[in-house]
């Protein structure tokens, strides 16, 4: 089998397992914002101050997502779109190559602000004060915010779209009818996981 191949199927079942559903939990552990400081606190840190969520985090997310960024940025600069292309097939797949790279610098600066930092500061844990912190400021608030929902809606999109391609890649989605099906669940894939993350947001805006 050849070796580019196969990376490239590795490449996409990674950005949906388990890349994509980590980050659909995620996004569904943001809607306890709503709940207030305590109870959004007590569920991010039921999920770290486990023994295992360091390694679970290194060997199911963390090396899975450094695999898929590193070869999605190969990617930008090797694939050619095909000829047989539509105006809107275009779009979706620079959409999803810039929007990939886009991610791979917000989860960067994520990772940094809400967990690196705050364990540095020794404030880890105080979450929901972390983040409403940070919205508020009267200073860096706004950038704050833009960044945010700039990095949510290019990871979700990133996600959604990727679900598409996913199907094609893999052989799933093969038939006109069958694509069309694909992208239309993408399609509602992130109209879902996009209303989802602005109401979390919503509560510390």
């Amino acid at each position: 089998m050849d070796s580019h191949f196969l990376l490239r199927r590795i490449h996409s079942l990674t950005g949906v397992v388990p890349v994509g559903l980590f980050l659909v939990y995620h996004l569904y552990l943001q809607l306890y914002l709503h709940y207030g400081a305590e109870i959004y606190n007590n569920e991010v840190n039921s999920f770290y101050d486990s023994p295992l969520a360091t390694w679970a985090l290194v060997i199911v997310v963390y090396i899975p997502l450094l695999f898929h960024s590193l070869l999605g940025v190969l990617l930008v600069f090797e694939n050619k779109v095909q000829p047989s292309y539509t105006y809107f097939s275009h779009l979706l797949y620079w959409l999803q190559r810039i929007s990939g790279i886009g991610v791979l610098l917000f989860i960067i600066a994520h990772v940094w602000n809400a967990k690196l930092g705050p364990w540095i500061a020794g404030t880890w844990g105080t979450h929901f004060e972390h983040l409403s912190s940070g919205f508020a400021d009267p200073e860096t608030g706004m950038l704050t915010k833009t960044v945010y929902l700039l990095g949510v809606l290019g990871a979700v999109f990133h996600f959604a779209n990727g679900l598409n391609t996913f199907c094609m890649t893999w052989g799933i989605a093969l038939t006109p009818t069958s694509q069309k099906r694909v992208r239309s669940f993408s399609f509602l894939v992130f109209i879902i996981l996009t209303a989802s993350a602005f109401y979390a947001l919503a509560a510390i805006w």
